[in-house]
C-alpha cells in the first residue's frame, strides 16, 4: 500500500513538473548583498515557493531597498523586490512634496506581504567611548552602499535622533567599512538587516571580532530625541558570537513588493506565487534555522495573516486579495470545522 501511495505521489509530482515546464516563466527578484538577509530570503523564495507557481525565480543581488524600488520600476524582468518600510514611507513623503521620481515610484509599487523586522546594527570600535545611539552626534559614519536602504535609514534615523542632517557620512561596502573602522578612519558603521547577518556571524574572523561592538539604544537617553518612526527591538546574543548579551536596538519592517501590473499574464503568475507562499509559509517557519541550507530564521516572524494592515496608506497588489479570498475556501485556509463538514472546496 505504501509503495502505491509513493508511486502516485511521484506521478503527480512528475505531472505538475511537466505542466510547469510547458508554461514556466522566468522572473527576477532584486534583493540585497549576497551576505545579507534579503538575498537569503530571495533564495528561499526561489527554492520553496516559486516552483509551485511555475516560476523560475532568479535571485539578483543589489545595493538594497532604494535600489530595489528603482529597479522594480524600470527593469522589465524584475517582478519582485524586498524593501524596508522607512524607505517606502520616505518615498511617499517625497511624493507628497512634489518629487516626480518619487511620485512615479509610489504610484506603481504594491505590497505582496509584510515580511519581518530588520534590526538596526550600529557597530563601533571596541576600544572607543562610543557606546549608545546618543554618542553618534557629529561622528564619521559608514552608511552602506549608495541607493541602499541602510543609507536612507542612516539619514532618517540621524535626523530623528539629533534634529539635524547627517553630514559626516561615507557610502561603502561592509567589508571596506569594517577595515576602515579597525584603522580608525570612521567612528561607526550602520547595517540594517534581519539578524543574523551572515557577514557579521559566519564570516567574521577571531581577529576582527576583537575590535568591534554593538551600540545600544535607550529611549530615555537624554543625548538624543525620542524616536517614533522605528520599533524597539533586540539583537540577540545568540545571533553573533562576538556579543555576550542581548543588545537593545531599533528596527524597521521589510516588505515583499511588486509592480502594479495590469496585464493578465503577470497577474496570473503573481497570483500563483502568492498562493504558493501562503501554502508554504508554515513549512518555512517550522524548518527555519541558522543553517544556510534551511529557510532563514526570519521566516518565523512572518505573519500567518494573509493581508495584515499596512501603515502609511500603502496598498496591496490587487491580486493578493483574490488569492487570499480563494485560499480561504481551499484546504490550506479551511478551519477544522469546515473540513469535517465538507465545506472546503
Amino acid at each position: 500500500m505504501k509503495k502505491i501511495v509513493v508511486l502516485v505521489g511521484l506521478l503527480l509530482a512528475m505531472e505538475l513538473n511537466a505542466i510547469c515546464k510547458e508554461t514556466e516563466v522566468t522572473y527576477d527578484i532584486t534583493t540585497g548583498s549576497k551576505t545579507g538577509t534579503y538575498y537569503q530570503i530571495g533564495l528561499n523564495l526561489a527554492k520553496y515557493v516559486a516552483p509551485d507557481a511555475c516560476i523560475n525565480l532568479k535571485v539578483l543581488n543589489s545595493n538594497g531597498s532604494l535600489d530595489n524600488a528603482f529597479k522594480l520600476n524600470s527593469t522589465n524582468n524584475i517582478k519582485f523586490a524586498i524593501v524596508q518600510n522607512d524607505v517606502l514611507q520616505e518615498l511617499k513623503k517625497l511624493a507628497e512634496e512634489g518629487n516626480k521620481k518619487a511620485t512615479k515610484l509610489v504610484q506603481n509599487l504594491r505590497v505582496i506581504t509584510p515580511l519581518y523586522n530588520e534590526e538596526i546594527h550600529i557597530i563601533a570600535n571596541a576600544n572607543s567611548n562610543i557606546n549608545t545611539f546618543g554618542d553618534l552626534r557629529d561622528k564619521k559614519i559608514s552608511i552602506g552602499k549608495e541607493k541602499s536602504g541602510t543609507a536612507m535609514t542612516s539619514y532618517l534615523l540621524y535626523k530623528e535622533l539629533f534634529g539635524e542632517e547627517l553630514k559626516k557620512a561615507r557610502t561603502q561596502p561592509l567589508d571596506e567599512a569594517l577595515k576602515d573602522l579597525e584603522e580608525g578612519h570612521i567612528d561607526a558603521i550602520v547595517k540594517v538587516a534581519g539578524q543574523p547577518v551572515m557577514r557579521l556571524s559566519k564570516k567574521m574572523t577571531k581577529d576582527s571580532e576583537k575590535y568591534i561592538k554593538l551600540l545600544s539604544y535607550n529611549e530615555k537617553n537624554s543625548a538624543h530625541n525620542p524616536i517614533s518612526s522605528y520599533y524597539s527591538a533586540e539583537i540577540k546574543g545568540s545571533s553573533y558570537k562576538w556579543i555576550e548579551n542581548d543588545v537593545p536596538t531599533l528596527s524597521t519592517k521589510s516588505y515583499l513588493i511588486t509592480y502594479n501590473y495590469t496585464n493578465k499574464r503577470e497577474k496570473k503568475y503573481i497570483k500563483k506565487f502568492v498562493k504558493s507562499l501562503k501554502a508554504k509559509l508554515s513549512y518555512l517557519k517550522r524548518q527555519a534555522t541558522n543553517d544556510l541550507n534551511t529557510p532563514h530564521l526570519k521566516w518565523r516572524e512572518v505573519s500567518n495573516k494573509c493581508m495584515p494592515k499596512l501603515p502609511g496608506g500603502w496598498k496591496y497588489y490587487g491580486i493578493v486579495n483574490e488569492a487570499c479570498s480563494n485560499s480561504r475556501g481551499g484546504r490550506g485556509g479551511c478551519s477544522p470545522r469546515d473540513r469535517a463538514t465538507g465545506l472546503c472546496n
